[in-house]
């Protein structure tokens, strides 16, 4: 069930460990889906994996660039929304 009117203030996004993950990388788990961010060589990157069950590896849904970290943030949760609505 896709959450109605969904804010980036009402997303809670925690750290990602280093080193696994560039520093300042974060994530959410929201509605199913995992939403992450984190930055590739300097460039903000944004990926969603829908959950596939406890034991199963996460399947990429969408992923991509964006100019700001806020907006790969944006974008990830945006991605996830529309897949929700499929």
């Amino acid at each position: 069930m896709l959450p109605r009117d969904t804010h980036m203030a009402d997303i809670e996004w925690k750290q990602l460990p280093t080193p696994m993950w560039p520093e300042g990388s974060v994530m959410a788990d929201w509605s199913g889906m995992i939403l992450e961010a984190s930055f590739e060589q300097g460039v903000p990157n944004w990926k969603v994996q829908r959950n596939m069950g406890k034991n199963a590896l996460p399947a990429l849904v969408a992923s991509g660039t964006a100019d700001s970290f806020e907006a790969a943030k944006a974008a990830a949760l945006h991605m996830a929304e529309a897949e929700l609505r499929l």
